[in-house]
């Protein structure tokens, strides 16, 4: 019996979710950022210290989920250029000569982090590809949630940092509640670009 035309939308949704890379493993062009944020791991605990060695470990974390994540290459390379720069402006201290970098990094990490949750969630499908403007909605909902879960979490490593490896980690109530700011908006920015992805998958 052929599907109703209701259920075609969430058809075609379901075909773009395809992961960007194949199962196994087959090195690619863009695997050269993953090289070097790996590399970067001991070139910062040599010249830094181990925070930034942290902070770098977990970007190399993040390329790695990005490759095996990303619905697109281009968004995997636009998502690992996002998290190089914040943990190399990090590494080199380099906000406390550009203090209003720090907000636009948390900005754009937390729309990055919100896209690639987002398609984690339904590639295990503990969230579901979004079949109408009601699931999709809600389905949004749910991620910009979690999105700002993770900025919470952010700021919570980041009082960890100050207060137990190094003092010069930049806390205070006012960079607290400007970089949550930032990061919640972030993750709207990140639900609201995948709705309109959405939407454009559906009528493709």
């Amino acid at each position: 019996m052929p599907s109703s035309p209701t259920h075609q939308p969430a058809t075609r949704l379901k075909a773009t979710y395809a992961r960007a890379y194949e199962s196994t493993f087959v090195p690619h062009a863009t695997d050269a950022l993953r090289l070097l944020a790996l590399l970067a791991v001991p070139a910062a605990w040599i010249g830094f210290g181990p925070l930034p060695a942290l902070t770098m470990l977990l970007v190399s974390g993040g390329t790695w989920i990005m490759r095996v994540y990303s619905v697109t290459r281009l968004q995997d390379v636009a998502g690992q250029i996002t998290l190089l720069l914040a943990g190399t402006f990090s590494t080199l201290s380099t906000y406390k000569q550009v203090q209003w970098l720090d907000n636009v990094v948390h900005f754009a990490v937390l729309m990055v982090l919100t896209m690639i949750l987002h398609d984690l969630l339904v590639q295990h499908r503990m969230l579901p590809v979004p079949g109408s403007p009601r699931m999709a909605f809600g389905s949004l909902l749910s991620v910009t949630g979690l999105g700002a879960l993770m900025a919470v979490l952010w700021e919570i490593g980041e009082w960890i940092g100050h207060e137990f490896i190094n003092e010069e980690v930049g806390v205070g109530y006012f960079d607290t509640i400007i970089d949550l700011l930032c990061g919640v908006a972030g993750a709207v920015a990140g639900a609201l670009w995948l709705g309109r992805s959405s939407r454009r998958r559906a009528v493709a």
